[in-house]
């Protein structure tokens, strides 16, 4: 069985009903203590935020296990899936943060038959260094990060251009930072409804939990619940 949280979004329900008309057992949850309890406990294969409140839900989660969140969504060039990540606006801290995303999302990939093409985005074009102080900051440490990592993965570093990567079908987009990365979510699903799966956890060690959107439209989270039930396979 999964879990998904409620709250106010009518169309969690009518993707629940989706999937119970498909034979997939689902319980619908009210609480966050609850949800993350019954995940951890192994009262349910997989957990699904649903519409409960990230404020609420999350720092449960943290508590048990350290974790960044990257976004699945489908490339609308290619019809394939890519990452986005980080999209929590708290979870990167430093340089380091933004490594540790890049290897565990590698790593998913990898486990999904899918060569990681990692992007990294920066705060203007290459040849905007010097323009501004926020800008040269972002670009050095894309840059350095790129330096650090391409003996491992296919990395590049174009700056500021998102719209490049997607057309040549790179998987995993890393943004400069999780207010970035949440702000190009919400443009790219919630405003121009971009098909997506949620958010995957990624962390040392893996869990069947999806976040997802408190103002998501019902095919989001029936494909969480998708995805959970493939075992993550994409």
């Amino acid at each position: 069985m999964i879990a998904i949280g409620y709250r106010g979004n009518e169309e969690v329900l009518r993707a629940v009903n989706k999937l119970r008309e498909e034979g997939v057992e689902v319980e619908v949850v009210k609480n966050a203590k609850d949800l993350v309890d019954g995940l951890f406990n192994k009262k349910y294969l997989g957990a699904i935020r649903g519409s409960l409140p990230s404020s609420e839900v999350i720092p449960l989660i943290r508590k048990r296990i350290n974790f960044y969140r990257a976004s699945i969504l489908k490339n609308p060039f290619s019809n394939d899936i890519f990452l986005l990540s980080p999209v929590g606006i708290d979870e990167v801290k430093n340089i380091e943060d933004k490594i540790n995303i890049i290897k565990y999302g590698a790593k998913f990939l990898e486990s999904n038959n899918i060569k990681p093409k990692i992007a990294l985005l920066s705060g203007g074009r290459l040849e905007d260094l010097g323009r501004d102080e926020r800008v040269d900051k972002s670009i050095k440490e894309a840059e350095l990060m790129k330096n650090r990592l391409k003996d491992f993965y296919n990395i590049e570093h174009r700056g500021i251009v998102i719209e490049e990567y997607l057309k040549e079908n790179f998987n995993f987009i890393v943004a400069m930072d999780g207010i970035t990365g949440n702000l190009i979510f919400r443009c790219l699903a919630l405003v121009c409804n971009l098909e997506g799966y949620g958010a995957i956890l990624l962390s040392k060690k893996p869990i069947n939990y999806i976040d997802t959107s408190r103002n998501a439209n019902w095919k989001r989270y029936y494909n969480a619940a998708k995805l959970l039930i493939n075992k993550f396979r994409v």
